[in-house]
């Protein structure tokens, strides 16, 4: 457990000027990443990947602008985008919703990068917008977000009940996800292809996802609580 000195020490810096800034430029990629989302969404229609069981789509415009949040990508990065906004204002922040947001946010960028480049990921170069939306969302975002809550935190507000709070948020996109697809003929990812592929197919790629979701941010508790202790949340 950290001395009384070091802890207090580390908190004045995840509290600091320059600590209100990184999350201040997290925040900031973020929102290029989503805005890049939402031009792509305005410029191009949604694309139909070869083989899959489904039919349906969205035109370029409003139709698919506004279905970007139905794609995990662009929700996780939203939650880590607002997060940091909310930290760069005012770091010191003890409430559990908090938290358990920050924490879905956090996870789910780090299982975006994994699943997007070992999954999903085609052959083929990108450039331009494109190139920009993939580096930001799958790429940097999900890199620097968990790097800079193990440097910044902020730190000793993880708790169980933390932790299952922070499932709400992908547990509730992933049904809606499910109930959609038949409605619209349309899922967002392949490897929720139900139509096609079977639900006894998919449920291994959800069920793999859900306990890594698990695993991650039960790790990120376990080091906070070694490292920091625990703070009681309000």
């Amino acid at each position: 457990m950290p001395t009384s000195k070091s802890t207090s020490d580390a908190l004045s810096w995840q509290y600091s000027a320059a600590a209100r800034c990184v999350h201040a430029a997290v925040a900031a990629l973020c929102a290029a990443g989503l805005l890049s989302s939402l031009y792509l969404g305005w410029t191009t229609a949604s694309q139909l990947p070869p083989g899959v069981g489904y039919s349906g789509g969205f035109a370029a415009g409003w139709p698919h602008l506004l279905n970007q949040p139905a794609y995990f990508t662009f929700l996780s990065a939203l939650l880590v985008c607002v997060t940091s906004v909310q930290l760069s204002l005012r770091p010191h922040r003890t409430s559990a919703v908090f938290h358990s947001v920050r924490l879905a946010g956090t996870v789910q960028v780090v299982i975006t990068g994994v699943v997007f480049n070992l999954l999903l990921r085609t052959e083929g170069e990108l450039a331009g917008i494109w190139l920009f939306h993939d580096q930001v969302l799958h790429v940097a975002v999900p890199i620097l977000a968990p790097l800079v809550w193990l440097v910044l935190g902020p730190h000793g507000h993880l708790t169980g009940r933390v932790v299952a709070g922070s499932t709400v948020l992908p547990l509730l996109w992933l049904a809606v996800t499910l109930l959609r697809g038949p409605v619209l003929d349309w899922y967002p990812y392949t490897i929720l292809d139900v139509p096609g592929m079977g639900l006894g197919a998919v449920a291994p790629y959800v069920g793999a996802i859900l306990i890594g979701f698990l695993a991650l941010a039960s790790g990120m508790w376990l080091i906070d609580r070694l490292r920091w202790g625990s703070r009681r949340s309000h």
